[in-house]
């Protein structure tokens, strides 16, 4: 049995993982999916979020549960954030997954380098009328590009929330690279967030890595739970 704990990304929460958790509990793997502060249903608790805030939501999750040989799994701008969990619990972590998701380079940050990598984000983010928000739709379009009609109806109900942290941080891939955590790389082929030959490119950052794709789009976790868990049991 492994352990997992899956961090999702922007404008989504632990409740995106509700179907890949439901799979891996359903093979006898244990797997959580805390939800950052100012996100999902904790999008209530916005004032003085940083990054520590990120942080210490995962590593107290760990820590607290008393987890060990935990898989970590980093989705979309979670790939942000992994690392430097990681950093704080090493003893804890049994491999660091990044999953359709940026990987840092040494004081390069979302805002900076990734902001809009592909024109399907650039329209999703890109203000609204007045400057109001984006149509949430336009958004889904950008996350979710294979998805039932009801997979595409629940995400869109629970859409939102975007937290400063993860944009602006600066990575140090250096620093995670040096802790020696073995690392693995989840591709969704059929991703139009973040499309596959720049994932590709994320993965060739981690070397030794395991390497693994799947065919679906960004959301994979949502839309293809089955494969994605398979991937992420190969890798445990």
């Amino acid at each position: 049995m492994a352990t997992f704990v899956l961090l999702h990304g922007g404008m989504h929460g632990g409740w995106c993982y509700q179907p890949l958790v439901a799979e891996l509990r359903r093979r006898g793997h244990d797997a959580y999916a805390p939800t950052l502060t100012g996100h999902g249903e904790r999008s209530h608790l916005q004032a003085d979020v940083t990054m520590e805030t990120h942080v210490l939501d995962v590593a107290n999750l760990i820590t607290y549960e008393d987890l060990d040989q935990v898989v970590l799994v980093g989705h979309s701008m979670g790939g942000v954030t992994i690392p430097l969990v990681a950093e704080r619990v090493r003893e804890r972590i049994g491999r660091v997954v990044w999953m359709a998701s940026t990987v840092l380079g040494d004081g390069e940050s979302i805002a900076e380098h990734y902001a809009a990598p592909t024109e399907w984000l650039e329209r999703a983010f890109a203000p609204g009328p007045d400057g109001a928000p984006q149509d949430p739709a336009v958004i889904l379009d950008a996350f979710m590009q294979d998805g039932t009609p009801e997979q595409r109806q629940w995400t869109l109900a629970r859409l939102g929330g975007v937290t400063p942290p993860l944009v602006v941080e600066k990575g140090d891939l250096t620093g995670f690279l040096a802790l020696h955590i073995p690392t693995g790389y989840i591709v969704a082929t059929h991703d139009q967030a973040l499309p596959p030959e720049l994932c590709r490119r994320f993965a060739a950052r981690l070397p030794g890595c395991l390497f693994a794709e799947v065919d679906a789009g960004h959301d994979l976790m949502i839309t293809a739970p089955t494969a994605t868990a398979d991937a992420l049991v190969a890798m445990s």
